[in-house]
């Protein structure tokens, strides 16, 4: 890549072909090979597609260890960088709710190995989920298109292998006294432009129901998911059942129609007034 003959170590941890170089910097087997053929990620994926298919599948059925995880949640957020004007992240929030301007929490990964039959990269929104005392806790992915659509693998919304304390959230704003909590990233951002307050995302229906406010938060929403099974609404009123035994105001804010969910909402909203973009600090 660089010319030099002594600075280069192939270390190749667990797998994924990693390497070092005191010039070039460090990465993975994809970007080494982008880098020695000098080719980008879809012509190498064009290459690359008949050995996969011709490979042997192997899973690995052991649970992996605290430190294992751990260690993969440490370089996948160190890999990750900030989401920027027209890369696959940007694309994607622009495109769905209108946003030019992103939380710091969430991040992209150009491109990120979907584990399947036979795997497959994409560039990958990558989000911190926090648990209830503001530490990290695990990782969670959605998995992209380049020109900023969700990729077409079976889970496209994915959390990191390991074990997630109970309360815990992706933070997209800073703690306050009124807070806002929905199921997924999408539908928080959505619901905090509809009512214009700081919306947290707990990931899925079941963290809802188990999340837990920072102790400053004395006013608390909950925006619901209006499920055509009632399992979005379920989470949200059980969330709110327990949370109204404490000295906070609590309620529960539903779709007005079945199926749908707040980026629904604002979709429609922002189709119907013909707006482009919409400004947002987070």
């Amino acid at each position: 890549m660089c010319g030099g003959k002594t600075r280069f170590r192939f270390d190749d941890k667990e797998g994924r072909g990693t390497w070092i170089c005191n010039h070039c910097g460090a990465g993975d087997g994809i970007d080494l090979a982008m880098r020695v053929l000098a080719i980008d990620f879809r012509e190498l994926a064009e290459r690359l597609e008949p050995l996969i298919d011709d490979a042997p599948v192997t899973r690995q059925v052991e649970e992996r260890s605290h430190e294992d995880c751990r260690s993969a949640l440490n370089r996948l957020w160190s890999e990750a960088r900030l989401i920027q004007p027209d890369d696959a992240v940007a694309r994607y929030l622009k495109a769905r709710l209108g946003l030019t301007t992103f939380p710091r929490c969430l991040r992209i990964v150009d491109h990120l190995r979907y584990q399947d039959d036979v795997p497959s990269y994409h560039p990958a929104m990558v989000a911190k989920v926090s648990g209830p005392d503001g530490d990290a806790a695990t990782l969670h992915r959605t998995y992209l298109t380049h020109d900023g659509r969700k990729a077409a693998v079976d889970i496209p919304r994915r959390l990191m292998p390991g074990k997630v304390p109970d309360g815990s959230a992706i933070r997209l704003f800073p703690p306050s006294e009124r807070l806002g909590i929905a199921e997924g990233i999408e539908t928080a951002l959505a619901a905090a432009r509809l009512f214009n307050m700081p919306v947290w995302a707990a990931t899925n229906s079941t963290m809802l129901a188990k999340w837990q406010p920072p102790d400053c938060t004395r006013e608390v929403v909950v925006f619901g998911d209006a499920d055509a099974s009632f399992g979005g609404q379920a989470a949200a009123y059980t969330l709110a059942h327990r949370l109204a035994v404490r000295d906070r105001t609590i309620r529960v804010e539903l779709p007005p129609q079945i199926g749908s969910d707040w980026a629904d909402v604002l979709e429609a909203e922002l189709s119907a007034k013909g707006a482009r973009w919409i400004e947002m600090v987070a």
